[in-house]
């Protein structure tokens, strides 16, 4: 199987997307990050299998919260999300370690995180991938969540 990873278009969004997650349930949030992609305010990478939208993940260069984002210096994985039937095949260290490089090409010396404190298979990832600092532990409408943290 091959694969590889893409950056699509902001005119794509409709179409690859709802491949990966349910743009229709979280409406409110597509049209923000179509919003944000349009704006160039998120950039968004692809991995596909043989042409087959497997996985997502995003960074975005001003959330309008510090923790987040730190203008030309700190810039936050919003949105990453691998389809169930790939989980835990390492598609998500790679767009991880993926978005890390592109990180560091565009002269971002810090990336951060949010993640569910429940979500115990991404808090290791992320850990495993060197967010190691905590930032933030809180709570908010859908439940606990912790800030991460990576110096690059």
């Amino acid at each position: 199987m091959a694969h590889q990873i893409i950056k699509p278009l902001p005119q794509d969004f409709h179409k690859i997307c709802p491949d990966i997650w349910n743009t229709v349930k979280h409406a409110e949030f597509a049209k923000q990050f179509e919003r944000e992609l349009y704006s160039g305010n998120r950039i968004a990478y692809i991995y596909q299998i043989d042409g087959e939208n497997i996985a997502e993940i995003s960074m975005v260069f001003d959330a309008d919260d510090p923790d987040y984002t730190v203008a030309e210096e700190r810039a936050y994985i919003s949105h990453l999300v691998v389809r169930q039937e790939y989980r835990r095949q390492g598609i998500g260290r790679e767009l991880v370690h993926y978005i890390t490089d592109k990180a560091i090409e565009m002269g971002y010396r810090e990336l951060s995180i949010g993640v569910d404190l429940n979500h115990y298979p991404a808090i290791k990832l992320y850990v495993d991938c060197g967010f190691d600092k905590v930032i933030f532990v809180g709570k908010d409408e859908q439940g606990e969540y912790v800030k991460l943290l990576k110096t690059l």
